[in-house]
This record gives C-alpha cells, sequence and structure tokens, in this order.
C-alpha cells in the first residue's frame, strides 16, 4: 500500500456509527428531496457537513476533498441522492470503500438512469435504498452488498410556509403542478431512438391499467439486443419512459379541460393546453404549500420511471391540509388505505367523475385529508425514514 493511501486509511481507521448522533458528509445538489433528508437529519440532532458539487473538479480532486471533510469531521459515512456527486462507474464509491468511509445511496429516482453502474468489483461499505420496492431486486443484481427499500417521504418544516392570499383563488379549482419532461426527452433523444419509439408505439398507461403496475424490464426487453451496450440500451429507455410519461400527463389533463383546471408549469405546457390555464412555475419550498393548501382538488400523475414507488406529492399535500387525488400506483396501499386516507382514479372517466364529485363535496375532502395528515404524522415524515435508515446503517457499518 502506497505511504499516502495508508495515512488515508489511518485517518479513517475510526469506529463507524458507535453512537448516535452521528456525522455525515452531504453532496449538496439543487434537488428538492436532499433540504428534507438533511433538515431531519439536523432535527435528529446528527451533524451534517454539505459539500458543494464537485464539478468541474476531476474524480480524483473530488475524492480528496471529501476523504478530507471525512477526517476532519471523523465522518459516520457520506450521504448522496441518486449518485449525485458520485461517478457512473462507481470508482469513487468503491475507492471510498477501500479507504474505511462507508456510503449511503438513496435512489429516488429510477437507478437504471442514475447509476452507479460498477465497472469493477462491488464495494462493501455501501447501502442503497430505493423509493421503489421494484428496484430492490434491480439494485442487488447491479452488485449493492446491502440494499433495502426506503419510500420517500414529508418533511414537517413544508408545514411552516406563510399563507400567501395570491392562491386563493384555487378553492374551488383542480390544481396540478408538474412538467412535461420536455427537457429529459431533449437529453435523451437520438434519431434512432425517436424511430425505434415511433415504430413501437407503447402506451404505459394502457399496460398500467391491464397489469396494475409497470415492469420495465420485461417491457424493454424485446429491445435490448438493439443496443450494443447497457449504458445504450438505458438511455433508449429514457427516452421512451419520458416521452410516455409526457404523453399520459397531457392526455389526463387535456380530460380535464371542461372542469377549472389551473397547471403550474413551464410554458411547454402550451404545446397541449390552451393559455389560459397554464401558469408559470411554483418554487417547490416557498409556493407549492399553498397552492396545496388552497386548491380544491391536487392532481398527482405519476412519472413511469416510478414502477412503483410513490411520489412526493402524496406525502406533501395531505401535510399542507390539501386534498389529493392520485392515479393507481401498486404501493399506495402499503402507505396509505385507499378510499380513506387516499382517493385514487384508473382512467379517464373515473377521474373526471371524482373530480366533479369533490368539488362539490368539501365536507368529503376534509375527512381524507385530516385521516392522511394523521397517518402521514404518524409514519411518513422525513425523520421515521432517517430512523430507519440509520438503523440499517448502524447495524451494517458500526
Amino acid at each position: 500500500m502506497q505511504a499516502d493511501q495508508l495515512h488515508v486509511r489511518q485517518r479513517l481507521g475510526y469506529r463507524k456509527f458507535a453512537s448516535p448522533p452521528f456525522r455525515f458528509l452531504f453532496l449538496k445538489y439543487d434537488y428538492f428531496g436532499q433540504v428534507h433528508l438533511v433538515n431531519a437529519l439536523r432535527r435528529q440532532g446528527h451533524g451534517v457537513t454539505e459539500l458543494p458539487p464537485p464539478h468541474p473538479a476531476t474524480a480524483e480532486a473530488s475524492l480528496d476533498q471529501i476523504l478530507k471533510q471525512a477526517a476532519e469531521h471523523q465522518a459516520d459515512a457520506l450521504i448522496t441522492m441518486n449518485n449525485m456527486g458520485l461517478d457512473d462507474l462507481g470508482v469513487m464509491t468503491t475507492e471510498l470503500s477501500r479507504l474505511g468511509l462507508p456510503t449511503i445511496q438513496w435512489f429516488v429516482d429510477n437507478y437504471r438512469f442514475t447509476g452507479p453502474h460498477f465497472a469493477g468489483d462491488t464495494p462493501e461499505l455501501v447501502l442503497a435504498l430505493s423509493t421503489d420496492r421494484r428496484l430492490v431486486p434491480v439494485l442487488g443484481a447491479a452488485g449493492f452488498p446491502h440494499v433495502d427499500y426506503l419510500p420517500l417521504a414529508a418533511d414537517i418544516g413544508f408545514t411552516a410556509i406563510r399563507f400567501d392570499e395570491r392562491y386563493t383563488f384555487l378553492r374551488d379549482r383542480v390544481s396540478y403542478v408538474g412538467g412535461t419532461f420536455s427537457k429529459m426527452v431533449a437529453n435523451f433523444h437520438s434519431a434512432d431512438h425517436d424511430r425505434l419509439y415511433r415504430q413501437w408505439r407503447p402506451d404505459f398507461a394502457a399496460e398500467k391499467a391491464a397489469r396494475g403496475s409497470l415492469d420495465l424490464e420485461a417491457t424493454f426487453a424485446p429491445y435490448r439486443q438493439r443496443f450494443p451496450d447497457r449504458d445504450a440500451y438505458h438511455s433508449f429507455m429514457a427516452y421512451v419512459v419520458f416521452q410516455e410519461t409526457r404523453r399520459y400527463r397531457a392526455g389526463r389533463l387535456k380530460g380535464l379541460l371542461e372542469e377549472p383546471l389551473t397547471v403550474f408549469g413551464t410554458d411547454d405546457w402550451l404545446e397541449f393546453l390552451p393559455e389560459d390555464v397554464v401558469h408559470k412555475p411554483v418554487a417547490y419550498h416557498l409556493e407549492t404549500p399553498n397552492v396545496y393548501r388552497n386548491s380544491a382538488v391536487n392532481l398527482s400523475l405519476t412519472t413511469f420511471q416510478q414502477e412503483a414507488a410513490l411520489n412526493q406529492r402524496l406525502f406533501d399535500v395531505p401535510l399542507c391540509n390539501g386534498f389529493i387525488l392520485s392515479d393507481w400506483q401498486e404501493s399506495l396501499a402499503e402507505h396509505f388505505e385507499p378510499g380513506e386516507e387516499l382517493i385514487v382514479f384508473h382512467d379517464d372517466d373515473e377521474l373526471r367523475d371524482k373530480v366533479r364529485y369533490y368539488l362539490g363535496h368539501p365536507e368529503a375532502r376534509e375527512r381524507v385529508v385530516q385521516k392522511a395528515r394523521d397517518r402521514i404524522l404518524r409514519e411518513h415524515l422525513m425523520e421515521h425514514r432517517v430512523t430507519t435508515m440509520l438503523d440499517l446503517a448502524a447495524g451494517i457499518f458500526a
């Protein structure tokens, strides 16, 4: 072992997860879920040192920064979301493990599109968590030594946003906050991808309705051999998933144009919806709580990259005392009681019927909201997820 590597191992040789409170490094990016997680860690008394995004630094320089900060703060682990700040081949993760620093990776989007896809032997000191129960076996097959399921949750601090009268006009309206995924479609676009997609003409909404859920691996399996490697295959998969999500969301919303509908998002929505329906985007941490609490009905339209996972709206909206109407997702019944704590729809007709019913029955909305909020406060706050995460990590790394 080289002298500098021996020195690093010696500096990182302290015992990890000996006793709480723990100390963590966190690779910070502009991603809403990171704030929730860091807030909850700190509310529980744990120390969090946020490191700025390493780009455009080299992987070697980024790794050196992480190691220096870990030794200085005697960090118990490095935490990342979606592998942000680490390389796609898992080289940095492997090196951190070899030098004695555990990594906790929480995948809140589809792992196939985020990586890492390890180039060599997989590291031992890594805990990989997925918000999608269907992707836990995928993580295991990818070589992660420790994998588990950890759904999203709400940040109790989200309710502290001050009341804003600008959003009271929504009190008799249906609202949707979200994007068209046009940027993601463009990111993964190629002429070959588009040609294959249009030849295939899939309908993921219909497939999900027929099966009750999506299985992306099975759905895309006939196309696997058309691509030279995994990255090219996953790029095509991402292109189709985001194209279908865009088509699905636009179709659901166009089916509600006879209702009092307001959509908050970028101008990309004008490709599908009238100008009077589309409003400018709202800032997630500062404005969406007021959209949620003021709207008569908040819609949830799940992306197809989430095979079974629950999205953030399902936790945020009731916590803000808002009513949510969601498309069906496989994991819903595991975390909420459908029909009592969460109202769902399966097709356009059911969506319109339930929108009209709940617009006209505020007392029914209120009963559902209170039951959902009580469940979230009992089981689905970010503090609950942090406790689960750290119990798993301590059991592995202590």
